[in-house]
């Protein structure tokens, strides 16, 4: 026996959850499955216990803009654009050679000057970061300034990755603030579409056999338990999604397998204020280091605590030599941290020509009442996540029998 829905949905991260959201807009009856025990994927913000309990931190994704109207219209739906919280300006600051640089005396303004005219002829289209770049502002600067800087940016090296795919001009809003977060953190977003009434979110489900025949999705859990609807959103890292898809899909399946995946190894750490000789600061970029950046809680300030997720190249150290580089970044002894945070972020890997592969899987699923949406189409920023399944939901109301709400309630059907 299965349950049925109108949809079946696989990823509680913003992806999943913000195409529920859509749906539940429609009058459809989701289901959404996690393989997680919380919701949120890479919206991870670490919330503590005792005398810590208001202090939180972001694990995963640390950064929202006024120009991310797909994401400000569903917390306009919320009820949440009164909650939004302002970010305290304060500044980046470069780890070189074990100390802290300002990012101005890194660079070489000569030649930064005698570069910057490329930015009248050079078009991103078909080139790398290091490739459009390194000419706008110089090998050396590149080198120097730019490269750690956008390697801490996507939390992997970034210089064969698409240039028009990094930084994407959006419409602000003037109404809303530049640069905000949440009370609790990012992962309030997820936390309260999951919490939508009329929407049925389980945890801890792993998936163990994805299946359509008949014009029906069946999918079954590691539990036993079997699901069954009409449509189907992938809302997973691009891996998980081409092994799901082996069975059904095998041409879709070996696209998305041609996309890399990278791993990132955070670990966040809670200090007592009195013990970080730190200047206060909105992150640090590291150059030739085992980590990438570290991003700070400075940018929301709390009177006892500073907080600080250290996003760690994969491989490099085992967890107790991650403390120690902690430890010497910060000034401070272990025994000194208050709280330790650790998770393994996936993230993929674009490479000049990613358009086209996308183009190619976007061509095997017209017409099919399978929708593929996550961080690895467009970019990897959260509105970029939004905007692809805003998209998607549009091309399956589109497609006939779907936004019909004919399954409006759960049904047990045989399998």
């Amino acid at each position: 026996m299965s349950e049925r829905y109108d949809i079946l949905i696989i990823g509680a991260g913003i992806s999943g959850l913000s195409m529920a959201h859509y749906c539940r807009q429609q009058g459809l009856n989701p289901l959404v499955l996690e393989k997680e025990e919380r919701v949120g994927g890479s919206l991870h913000s670490q919330r503590f216990d005792g005398e810590e309990a208001a202090f939180w931190m972001e694990l995963g994704a640390h950064s929202c803009f006024n120009s991310y109207g797909n994401l400000l219209a569903m917390l306009e739906d919320c009820h949440l654009l009164s909650r939004l919280q302002k970010k305290e300006k304060v500044g980046f600051r470069l780890w070189v050679d074990g100390m802290l640089q300002s990012i101005p005396s890194q660079l070489h303004v000569l030649e930064l000057l005698g570069s910057l005219p490329h930015l009248l002829t050079q078009k991103k289209a078909g080139q790398s970061v290091a490739d459009y770049y390194a000419k706008i502002v110089g090998p050396r600067n590149f080198a120097a300034v730019f490269s750690p800087a956008f390697d801490a940016v996507i939390c992997q090296p970034s210089a064969t990755f698409p240039a028009d795919l990094l930084f994407r001009s959006k419409r602000r809003r003037r109404d809303i603030i530049r640069s905000f977060t949440l009370p609790g953190g990012l992962q309030t977003i997820t936390d309260a579409l999951a919490e939508q009434a009329g929407l049925r979110v389980l945890t801890g489900q792993d998936i163990q056999t994805l299946a359509f025949m008949n014009g029906e999705f069946i999918v079954s859990t590691a539990g036993g338990n079997a699901y069954a609807a009409p449509f189907l959103c992938l809302a997973t890292p691009v891996d998980v999604a081409a092994e799901l898809l082996q069975a059904a899909f095998p041409e879709l399946a070996r696209l998305l397998a041609r996309l890399r995946m990278v791993a990132v190894e955070t670990v966040g750490v809670v200090v007592r204020k009195e013990v970080v000789n730190l200047p206060l600061l909105a992150g640090i970029i590291a150059r030739d280091d085992c980590f990438f950046s570290v991003v700070s809680r400075d940018t929301v300030q709390h009177p006892c605590y500073r907080g600080f997720t250290f996003h760690f190249k994969p491989g490099l150290l085992d967890h107790a030599g991650k403390l120690k580089r902690i430890g010497q970044v910060l000034g401070s002894e272990p025994e000194q941290l208050v709280w330790v945070a650790s998770k393994a972020n996936h993230l993929p890997a674009l490479t000049v020509g990613h358009g086209d592969l996308i183009r190619g899987i976007d061509r095997q699923i017209v017409g099919l009442p399978l929708a593929l949406t996550g961080n690895y189409y467009t970019g990897v920023s959260i509105e970029d996540c939004v905007a692809r399944s805003a998209s998607e939901f549009s091309r399956l109301r589109d497609l006939r029998g779907f936004g019909s709400g004919g399954h409006g309630s759960r049904q047990a059907v045989e399998q």
